[in-house]
């Protein structure tokens, strides 16, 4: 997923109405392999790949890696219904042996969102607004067993089983690579302070122009970041990154996506859609407080976080959101009655369940583009929001706050919203965190909450304070 891969957005529909009208066919073909090292392969691919997708769910034992990518393309953050009609012209042409693994639902297209503020930032340009990925080969991990997924267009394979052939010889190289590398999983990297979009007084101005605008009905709810900016001064150590990650964030999405010089990469608590067939579940989390030195001082927050007047109204708008977002895609929405209290190693979030079923003629790209940006990233309305973020904050979000996703041609997918996450580009390191604003928010307790966020990133890493 290199600079020079990407395509406008005209390129698309020229790439969907060529691969309609030749007798090429989509492959897609997995096959069982031996147990790899996802922390090995997927450090060298980190230094040695222009393109890499890594996603990792340790609670539920589901790994992926995918590199070589097989084609990219790049749509506009409004385009969201033409991926939904390229898959589906992919989807009549794929010969597959998926079935034949009825119990795993393997990840063939990949995809990546920026936030949809539409700014232009040298550290952001290897990455389109969205990206469509279809890798070439991809490295899969569910429970015990482990799987070689191969992708191909072609025209030339009326023979079959030269993919089982080629996968073997894949696997194969996969192995000789993986017995040359070097477990290093202890030695930490350095980084060193740069600068802050945001200290406490330029902070403490934007979030009263946001309370002004909220108490004049202009908006009633909005989420505004901070970024900070570190130089890298020592070579990237990502066994250690995401041994680290895995291991404190076992219940959380850990993710890298490569592309050319840049690497974004996180540890996001946040759900925005996962689907299995017909049915849809995600999961409104807005709300937060810190967790305590002890079981007692932590129920104790975990109360005070229940009882906030401020916390259940940013978590009600987030609520309200999905439920009136969904009510056209969905039916039988079930909505749980009461937030529930979800944690985490350094934090705690007021969580809401949302279940349903997708209505005849809608599919998982209609879901996605009326939750995306959620207000918990965001804000309401969507549209005065963004505006607004636009004009208060001085830096490019990126895909920080945007979504990475998966999805298969069986109905089977998940997206998840890219927050607690940071951006490697050449040299330096950029991470971010925000936070809802309502009108009860204030402004120092707000600037603690987003150091509370950017802990899960900063402490990967030696001198980040």
């Amino acid at each position: 997923m290199n600079k020079t891969s990407h395509t406008d957005t005209s390129r698309p529909d020229e790439f969907l109405e060529n691969f309609a009208k030749t007798k090429q066919v989509f492959l897609s073909f997995a096959a069982k392999i031996d147990p790899i090292d996802f922390s090995l392969l997927l450090d060298h691919f980190a230094k040695k790949s222009d393109d890499l997708f890594y996603f990792s769910q340790p609670e539920k034992d589901i790994t992926f890696l995918s590199f070589d990518e097989l084609t990219i393309q790049t749509f506009g953050n409004d385009e969201f219904s033409k991926i939904y009609d390229e898959i589906k012209v992919l989807q009549q042409k794929l010969i597959s042996n998926h079935n034949e693994f009825p119990d795993i639902d393997f990840p063939i297209f990949l995809t990546c969102s920026k936030f949809p503020i539409k700014k232009i930032s040298e550290e952001w340009k290897d990455f389109g607004e969205v990206d469509l990925i279809i890798p070439k080969i991809s490295l899969y991990k569910n429970g015990e067993s482990h799987f070689i997924l191969y992708n191909l267009l072609t025209e030339s394979f009326s023979n079959y089983e030269n993919v089982d052939l080629y996968l073997e010889q894949e696997a194969e190289k996969i192995y000789k690579l993986e017995s040359r590398l070097t477990k290093n999983e202890e030695k930490q990297t350095t980084i060193s302070f740069v600068e802050e979009s945001d200290n406490e007084i330029s902070w403490g101005k934007n979030i009263e122009t946001s309370i002004k605008q909220i108490k004049e009905k202009v908006i009633e709810k909005i989420v505004l970041a901070r970024r900070l900016k570190f130089e890298i001064k020592s070579e990237l150590n990502w066994q250690k990154i995401f041994l680290d990650l895995n291991t404190k964030y076992p219940t959380c999405t850990n993710f890298l996506i490569k592309s050319g010089d840049s690497i974004f990469f996180g540890s996001t608590p946040e759900l925005l859609a996962r689907f299995s067939h017909n049915h849809f579940f995600t999961e409104a989390l807005a709300g937060s407080i810190m967790r305590g030195a002890n079981p007692e001082e932590d129920k104790n927050l975990e109360n005070k976080l229940l009882e906030s007047k401020k916390n259940n109204i940013e978590h009600d708008v987030v609520t309200d959101h999905i439920k009136s977002s969904l009510k056209n895609y969905l039916e039988e929405l079930n909505i749980e009655e009461h937030p529930v209290v979800k944690k985490f190693s350094n934090i705690q979030h007021l969580q809401t369940s949302v279940k349903g079923e997708l209505r005849k003629g809608a599919n998982i790209f209609d879901v996605i583009s009326s939750l995306f940006p959620t207000p918990a990233v965001c804000g309401i309305p969507k549209e005065k929001s963004l505006q607004l973020i636009r004009e208060i904050e001085n830096f490019d979000r990126g895909l920080y706050s945007g979504l990475i996703g998966w999805f298969n041609c069986k109905g089977y997918g998940e997206f998840d919203v890219t927050i607690r996450s940071a951006l490697v580009n050449k040299n330096y390191l950029y991470a971010f965190a925000g936070c809802g604003i309502v009108e009860d928010s204030d402004s120092k307790e707000e600037f603690e909450e987003t150091k509370l966020k950017l802990k899960p990133i900063l402490s990967l890493f030696d001198n980040a304070n």
